[in-house]
């Protein structure tokens, strides 16, 4: 089942493959890796950082804004346009906590 989705531009594409654009996403989304001032090229240097749960509705356009600075510090000369959207279905838990459905 897919996880994720990402539209971007072309400013994207030109600079980065698909299997390294998903690989940064599903870290993103995960928790796993978040901006940082400057990205450098490649994923193991991004700034690995667990998130807190409570910025979970944002870990999918910080994986937009970490994927748009890795095209820029990769020199696209293009104009570059990322969105990533969670497909992972969620629901509520009677206690008010987000799981995942396929639990």
């Amino acid at each position: 089942m897919d996880e994720f989705l990402i539209l971007a531009s072309d400013g994207l594409w030109d600079v980065v493959s698909n299997d390294f654009a998903c690989q940064v996403a599903k870290r993103c989304l995960d928790g796993q890796l978040r901006r940082r001032s400057q990205v450098n090229m490649n994923i193991e240097n991004i700034g690995e950082v667990r998130f807190d749960e409570t910025l979970r509705r944002s870990r999918a356009a910080e994986a937009a804004a970490v994927l748009a600075e890795l095209a820029i510090a990769r020199g696209s000369r293009d104009n570059i346009s990322v969105i990533v959207v969670e497909l992972r279905k969620k629901t509520c838990t009677t206690s008010g906590h987000i799981r995942n459905s396929s639990r």
